[in-house]
């Protein structure tokens, strides 16, 4: 059987999961745990307008977070993944994305 590793179907959860925070397809502010990068903070959104502010981590068990863990993956994404119609679309976009690969 030719069946995905675990670390690529973990980090394909968190970004189905982080898609739909900032998709509004949950009733969350998720606006303290994936901040969005704009250009007043310095910070450059040549590839996709969703791309998400990475912050400092001082303790190692915060590391493991949702919003600290997803952030290099998901910036890498490319503009049509990110911006998917929908969350199946976004799934089957992903699943066969080289970029996902990290």
């Amino acid at each position: 059987m030719d069946l995905p590793s675990l670390a690529y179907r973990r980090l394909r959860g968190d970004a189905i999961e982080t898609y739909k925070y900032l998709h509004g397809i949950y009733n969350v502010d998720s606006s303290a745990s994936l901040p969005l990068a704009d250009e007043s903070e310095g910070v450059t959104t040549r590839d996709h307008s969703l791309k998400l502010l990475k912050l400092d981590c001082k303790k190692s068990i915060r590391a493991n977070v949702l919003g600290f863990r997803i952030v290099n993956v998901w910036n890498s994404l490319p503009e049509d993944v990110v911006n998917a119609s929908s969350v199946n679309a976004f799934k089957g976009q992903t699943l066969c994305a080289e970029t996902f690969y990290v």
